[in-house]
């Protein structure tokens, strides 16, 4: 009996901590100005759907930093570029790009970047710790360094 209750009071231990963890970004909705996720993203993870909606969301914050996967070759100039290939007026996203689904250095720095500017860093600090953390992975996109 005393080992049941240990583990519940774990469980119920691990759910509390789990809960206080969680992103604030956890109900992140597509606003309607944004043409609708493509299949290709609908019929991905969770986390890839979360990261496409976080970069038309935030899109001056992922465009804000470069993008170390390799994809400059393809004329990528930022990390937003991986997700979003058309923006509008007021920031509407009226084009996707499929490069996102399936690259998780891609999909960790939009998701890194977004995270921060949540927590109330810059974007020039934003830039300079996903710069830091990245750089080793590869050559980045042509991003400018934000002021």
């Amino acid at each position: 009996m005393k080992r049941i209750a240990s583990l519940l009071f774990l469980a119920i231990l691990l759910a509390i901590v789990a809960a206080g963890c969680s992103s604030k970004l956890a109900d992140l909705k597509l606003d309607k100005k944004h043409k609708p996720l493509p299949e290709y993203v609908l019929n991905s993870s969770e986390k890839v759907q979360e990261t496409y909606i976080m970069a038309a969301t935030y899109p001056e914050v992922v465009a804000s930093v470069p993008c170390y996967c390799g994809c400059a070759v393809e004329g990528h100039k930022s990390n937003l570029d991986c997700f979003v290939s058309q923006v509008g007026d007021n920031n509407a996203v009226e084009g996707w790009d499929q490069h996102g689904i399936g690259c998780d250095t891609c999909i960790d720095i939009a998701r890194d970047a977004v995270e921060m500017h949540v927590d109330g860093k810059s974007t020039k600090k934003i830039y300079d710790l996903i710069t830091k953390k990245y750089e080793d992975y590869g050559e980045p996109t042509p991003t400018q360094e934000p002021k």
